[in-house]
């Protein structure tokens, strides 16, 4: 047997996400189609993460076991004649049988994209948060200063996947406004978070806290100090909304630079 290591990008927005479900499309189940008439065994993919509906993904890591003996660059090209244009195989490797895509991840980096023009245009609905009203970035930028380091993420967790515990350590966090494509959309603001792990709906409880920052800031009465005192209280009512899937999107998982050649078996402690 063989573990076939995947790197892989997806527009999600025709997906209800990576986790394979009931007569529904999911990525993971759109994979484990195409590699079943590829080498005529019952595949099983594993990701990085799941990815809920409509999120995207502009690397998501992925790996499965087979006994066939194409050479992962026959998978790669195989996999991409195959597969709908809004899934691509960017990479395919093959690795020990023991790596496990989740259980030796070391961290994870998601962007969130915000479209606050007015007017909106048709072009970023399943791309970004088109949001009603322009945001103070600057607030947003100063309020999520307060996210970097090891803190006790419950404020930022949707209940209904429960995890070892809820401390993580976040190690990067961006807030900028970024050109958009000219007069279709002036501008976006992109928010980026680099971790050790996420909990559940993390990183859009913290962009649609950050958006409740920005309204504020807009409006003249911002007090981003007050992130601090959400991520203490520790409770999900503290902070803002979930913001929606569309604007979500997995940047990139990173792996100990041993772990390709010889895998970890330590149990996940996230």
């Amino acid at each position: 047997m063989r573990r076939i290591k995947l790197d892989l990008s997806y527009d999600g927005t025709n997906y209800s996400g990576w986790q394979t479900q009931p007569d529904v499309p999911t990525v993971q189940r759109t994979l484990e189609t195409i590699l079943q008439r590829i080498t005529g065994e019952e595949i099983s993919v594993v990701g990085s993460g799941r990815t809920d509906a409509g999120v995207h993904a502009v690397k998501q890591v992925a790996a499965f076991t087979t006994s066939s003996r194409l050479e992962p660059d026959v998978f790669k090209r195989a996999l991409n004649g195959f597969l709908p244009t809004d899934i691509r195989i960017n990479a395919a490797g093959e690795v020990p049988l023991a790596f496990h895509p989740i259980r030796h991840a070391v961290g994870k980096r998601y962007r969130y994209l915000i479209d606050d023009n007015r007017p909106s245009g048709p072009f970023t609905r399943n791309y970004c948060w088109v949001y009603r009203e322009p945001l103070h970035i600057e607030t947003m930028r100063q309020a999520a200063q307060f996210l970097l380091g090891e803190h006790d993420f419950s404020s930022f967790e949707t209940q209904g996947s429960p995890r070892k515990t809820p401390i993580r350590t976040v190690s990067a966090v961006l807030v900028e406004r970024t050109d958009g494509f000219g007069d279709m959309i002036p501008s976006l603001i992109r928010i980026e978070v680099e971790a050790n792990g996420f909990l559940y709906n993390m990183m859009r409880a913290i962009c649609g806290t950050l958006v409740r920052f920005g309204v504020e800031g807009r409006r003249g009465h911002a007090d981003p100090d007050r992130m601090r005192e959400i991520i203490d209280k520790a409770d999900r009512s503290a902070a803002g909304p979930t913001a929606p899937p569309q604007g979500l999107y997995l940047l990139d998982v990173f792996y100990p630079t041993n772990c390709h050649q010889t895998a970890l078996l330590q149990e996940p402690q996230m």
